[in-house]
């Protein structure tokens, strides 16, 4: 009787300490995976504070936005409305000739959406925002330019958040919106 005690006290007890044990490894592991996703998260935060693409001089921040870079915007509504267009061009026009526009025939804004909200919230030194804005043309290249003063950057810093802009949310504000319109549709007229 008194071994059978024992025995029960020592399986008891082995069986307490592995569970704990198992706790603590999770525990552990767990605290790895949150370390590791605490450097990821900052240092993409490092890298869209520091984007290469920016200038900046004093309080004034300068970029290029080159509308000939871009590749085309395949689009579900564009698809349905230019499918007939589709059956009239090689696949190399088809894929090639649309270079910086999106299928329907007009300039892309997602980009540069993205990096002036991107200025905006991980750059709140800054004051003003000079966008030039260049496109090639039939032979020529085009040139337009965005200014973006401080009332601009605040109201696009009031509607988007840093956290939802690294999950891919944003939300462009609509006078800034208006004006990057204006000017995109302005280039090669």
């Amino acid at each position: 009787m008194k071994h059978l005690f024992y025995l029960l006290f020592f399986f008891v007890f082995s069986v307490s300490y592995a569970q704990q044990a198992s706790a603590t490894v999770i525990t552990l592991e767990g605290n790895l995976e949150n370390v590791k996703k605490s450097k990821r998260l900052k240092k993409k935060i490092e890298k869209m504070k520091n984007p290469k693409w920016l200038k900046v001089v004093g309080d004034v921040g300068f970029f290029v936005d080159n509308k000939s870079s871009y590749v085309a915007n395949n689009s579900f509504e564009s698809r349905q409305q230019y499918s007939g267009r589709a059956l009239n061009q090689s696949r190399e026009e088809l894929v090639y000739g649309n270079i910086g526009i999106n299928r329907s025939g007009q300039y892309d804004y997602d980009r540069l959406e993205t990096r002036i909200t991107q200025i905006a919230l991980f750059r709140p030194e800054i004051k003003e925002l000079e966008i030039q804005i260049a496109g090639s043309c039939d032979g020529y290249q085009d040139i337009q330019y965005l200014f973006l003063i401080q009332d601009d950057l605040r109201l696009v810093r009031e509607i988007n958040t840093q956290a939802n802009f690294l999950k891919g949310f944003k939300v462009t504000e609509p006078t800034v919106f208006r004006k990057l319109e204006a000017v995109t549709q302005t280039l090669c007229k």
